[in-house]
């Protein structure tokens, strides 16, 4: 299958084009940077330079493909508005091109599921990533309406910890949440949905 991803030369973007590739799948990788991505050269891969935050950028990434994957991250910055940024940008380009599934990666501490981490996280979150956080609820929420066959991923914290492939996906859970979970499970967990609807427009929340 033709996937596309973004937020290809992140953690867990990575891990996933590495697994897809194993896979047998073929990648088109929307970036800013080509030379951040290992894996620009592959025979499998189609790279395109853009901005994950255009529309025009995204529909150029998006053309042929079977869906779409996304890994986009802050890169580290506590205050950031990317996630409402490309799902605006998303939307439209997916529904112009006519891909409608979209397998995304949010965080678990999003929207209501912060009252389910324990005290302790609650009060980093709120904190420290407090501002990133709504934006991301912001994100799902316009994801969520946007008629798109969506997947959202909530891992809990992520590690740079080995594949295991044995990993906690819950729907609904109830009371507190904790635990980590490898950003490699977590792309494990994300390719398959491109070729399941066990997860169709549902939110999983993954934990070791």
């Amino acid at each position: 299958m033709l996937l596309t991803l973004l937020g290809a030369t992140g953690p867990t973007g990575q891990q996933i084009l590495q697994q897809a590739l194993t896979a047998g799948h073929r990648i088109t990788a929307l970036v800013r940077d080509p030379a951040r991505l290992p894996q620009r050269d592959h025979p499998d891969v189609t790279v395109v330079v853009g901005d994950a935050t255009r529309t025009e950028d995204v529909r150029r990434a998006l053309s042929g493909s079977g869906a779409v994957l996304s890994a986009l991250g802050s890169g580290g910055k506590l205050r950031s508005d990317l996630a409402s940024r490309a799902a605006r940008a998303l939307i439209p380009a997916a529904q112009e091109t006519g891909v409608t599934r979209a397998v995304v990666l949010s965080a678990f501490g999003v929207g209501d599921t912060l009252k389910q981490y324990t005290l302790v996280m609650r009060t980093a979150i709120s904190l420290v990533m407090g501002e990133q956080f709504r934006d991301k609820a912001v994100a799902d929420e316009l994801l969520r309406a946007s008629g798109l066959d969506l997947t959202l991923v909530y891992p809990t914290v992520l590690t740079k910890g080995r594949f295991t492939g044995t990993y906690t996906v819950l729907a609904d859970p109830t009371g507190t949440v904790g635990g980590r979970i490898s950003r490699a499970d977590v792309a494990d967990f994300m390719l398959k949905q491109t070729g399941s609807e066990e997860w169709s427009n549902r939110t999983a929340v993954l934990t070791h």
